[in-house]
């Protein structure tokens, strides 16, 4: 059960071999047919590949028909009534997120306003991963009496430098599960490559997956809800100035030059200055 904390680390709880050998063949093919549902929140230069930090409607035939197939083979609907109140639940949002090989790291965010269980969050990791930070609901209001501004539930608090012990580090290795509330504040963080499956739920009448995350889903469907969801996809990220572009931020990636400026007037450490470089911590 999901206990104060408002977060439960499951180890062990999946064989990830055929599940991650298909997320891998998932990646290749977006790449491929330059499926155009994904988000790119740092495109540093790969050959032929684009730094891709997430893939929307990973299940849907047109990228690999036997990824949904394995991936219901884990046993959400037990895992999450277990270990919650709920009676039926939503499956709303799903994200096969990656990084191909650069480090990564997320401002400080919540994904719900409200942490009051009834939207959760659940990590599925396909290869070894630390570093993902999560402030733990016991000891929110103690950190939120040392940094104020964390009080308003807004969805971005930028890069401070919070005091290890307010946040939880987890580190998960292939087949775990993390389950958090929503309403948590986290930052993801990862050093090097990372593959995992974002899942988002909701608390419903009747058990369901959006349709628009199923294998059959049209097309034009996922125009219409990329729309709803903001999403931009009009986006090339193939493109010869794109492409200048994420050379340039491979650069700044080795040679940080900016990030090390602040760095050094920062004198009182009250910002994380080196995500999206080789000196990440």
């Amino acid at each position: 059960m999901i206990d104060k904390t408002g977060y439960l680390h499951i180890k062990n709880y999946f064989d990830p071999k055929e599940l991650s050998n298909q997320a891998d063949k998932t990646i290749k093919s977006c790449q491929e047919i330059n499926w155009k549902y994904i988000k790119v929140y740092h495109n540093i230069f790969i050959y032929k590949f684009i730094n891709i930090f997430a893939i929307n409607f990973p299940f849907n035939n047109k990228l690999n028909p036997d990824l949904y197939n394995e991936f219901i083979k884990i046993n959400f609907k037990n895992l999450i009534l277990k270990n919650t109140t709920w009676k039926n639940f939503e499956i709303s949002q799903v994200e096969l997120q990656h990084n191909e090989k650069y480090n990564y790291q997320s401002a400080w965010h919540r994904d719900s306003r409200i942490a009051n269980l009834e939207n959760i969050v659940i990590i599925v990791y396909l290869r070894d991963e630390k570093g993902f930070k999560l402030v733990p609901k016991n000891i929110e209001q103690q950190m939120i009496d040392k940094y104020p501004f964390f009080k308003e539930k807004n969805y971005k608090h930028g890069y401070t430098n919070l005091l290890k012990q307010f946040y939880h580090q987890f580190d998960a290795k292939a087949g775990d599960i993390v389950i958090f509330d929503a309403g948590l504040l986290h930052q993801g963080n990862s050093k090097g490559k990372r593959t995992h499956f974002f899942v988002r739920c909701i608390k419903s009448e009747v058990d369901n997956i959006d349709n628009s995350l199923k294998p059959d889903a049209l097309l034009e469907n996922l125009e219409l809800e990329s729309a709803k969801n903001n999403l931009d996809l009009n986006q090339n990220y193939y493109l010869f100035n794109s492409r200048i572009k994420s050379l340039v931020n491979l650069i700044l990636y080795f040679s940080p030059i900016l990030k090390i400026f602040k760095y050094i007037i920062d004198y009182k450490n009250k910002k994380i200055h080196f995500h999206y470089s080789i000196f990440q911590k």
